[in-house]
């Protein structure tokens, strides 16, 4: 190649990487921007539980209003996540002892209907498990598993938790 040439290719290759960079660089801010932007959802005590309706793996549709007149509580869970695993077993036994209030176990993430229903049969879970989506987690601001959120016989949120529970803290929920 002619020193012309070398020069020509080394002009191009010296624009083509700093629009390489511009480019990187305002997507990374375009990201940035929009992350910051997005709007975000605060749950907390005294709140109006967001409504929602979440299809089981029975194939029943629990609504908001149809669990209204029962305290209940929400359990945002995924397979993949250790803490939520961990926690299980004291859902199930809470659940089991205290009949005064519903658990409602949303699966986050599951891989669908089918896949769900025998991941909680293999886990031994007893009470309805549904499966959520993006605008109930977006409605409840779930960014971390697990998520319990105790919700009184009026719809209205009493307590929001984020990460394991532990038993003594669930044993001390009363309405």
């Amino acid at each position: 190649m002619s020193s012309g040439g070398a020069a020509l290719s080394d002009a191009l290759n010296k624009v083509n990487r700093k629009w390489l960079f511009g480019a990187v660089l305002g997507l990374i801010l375009w990201m940035l921007i929009s992350y910051l932007l997005k709007p975000s959802v605060t749950i907390q005590a005294g709140m109006p539980a967001p409504d929602f309706a979440l299809e089981s793996t029975d194939g029943k549709v629990f609504t908001l209003s149809q669990l209204r007149g029962v305290p209940f509580i929400l359990n945002f869970w995924g397979d993949d996540c250790p803490e939520c695993i961990n926690e299980l077993q004291e859902k199930i036994r809470f659940a089991r002892s205290h009949p005064e209030f519903e658990m409602l176990g949303v699966a986050v993430e599951s891989g669908g209907l089918e896949v769900l229903a025998a991941k909680r049969k293999e886990l031994g879970i007893t009470y309805p498990v549904v499966e959520s989506n993006a605008e109930v987690e977006a409605n409840y601001g779930v960014t971390v598993l697990p998520m319990t959120v105790l919700i009184d016989d009026q719809g209205v949120i009493q307590q929001v938790h984020q990460g394991e529970v532990s038993k003594q803290r669930m044993t001390g929920w009363t309405l």
